[in-house]
């Protein structure tokens, strides 16, 4: 799924009114398992000077991004900080720790059905083995259009959420950009579909 999905999930579930310290660590660690991507796709583009096409076709498949990815989306490293929460939870580091942790196993659960060709190793480094889901967020072969809808349901329902849960109006405004954007994405998406069965 998409990078601010996760984020509005991870809120959605586990974010509370009036306690912005929880909820920028459930917004940290709903973002944490793409980081690395975030960080490393434009240091190649503009620092190494590798185009978009040899980034996302060659380079991503390497061992040193997916291991780098396989860092960032471990289902056991992030199991075991949630261990080291729940032991420390009657501190305020220990509770914060959970929810941190929590929020980057959703990210990973919601990731694990719908990555393809691009599966990533969820248990490193216990283990090397992927998921290759028959379903792709991405892929327009492999469902992916029918994701998108999915997934823009889950977004909505999110937004809904966090709409009741925080009056403010600058919430409010980043949540309305955020449906606006996936409203846009998923129509893009099915257009794309549409065109490419022509």
């Amino acid at each position: 799924m998409n990078t601010p999905t996760h984020a509005l999930v991870a809120l959605a579930a586990l974010s509370k009114k009036d306690q912005p310290k929880r909820n920028w660590i459930i917004l940290i660690g709903a973002l944490i398992p793409d980081l690395v991507i975030f960080i490393w796709a434009p240091w190649q583009r503009w620092i190494v000077g590798r185009d978009w096409g040899a980034i996302w076709d060659t380079h991503y498949f390497e061992p040193p991004m997916q291991t780098a990815i396989a860092l960032f989306n471990s289902v056991p490293i992030f199991a075991a900080l949630l261990f080291i929460g729940w032991w420390q939870r009657t501190s305020r580091w220990g509770v914060l720790l959970i929810l941190f942790s929590l929020a980057a196993l959703l990210h990973i659960a919601l990731d694990l059905p719908v990555h393809a060709h691009d599966a990533y190793r969820h248990f490193w480094p216990l283990s090397e083995w992927r998921f290759y889901s028959p379903i792709s967020y991405w892929e327009t072969d492999l469902h992916a259009r029918w994701v998108s809808l999915i997934e823009a349901l889950i977004v909505l329902m999110s937004v809904v959420v966090l709409w009741v849960r925080f009056p403010k109006r600058w919430v409010r405004s980043i949540l309305a950009i955020l449906l606006i954007l996936t409203a846009a994405a998923t129509l893009a998406q099915q257009l794309a579909v549409i065109g490419s069965a022509r």
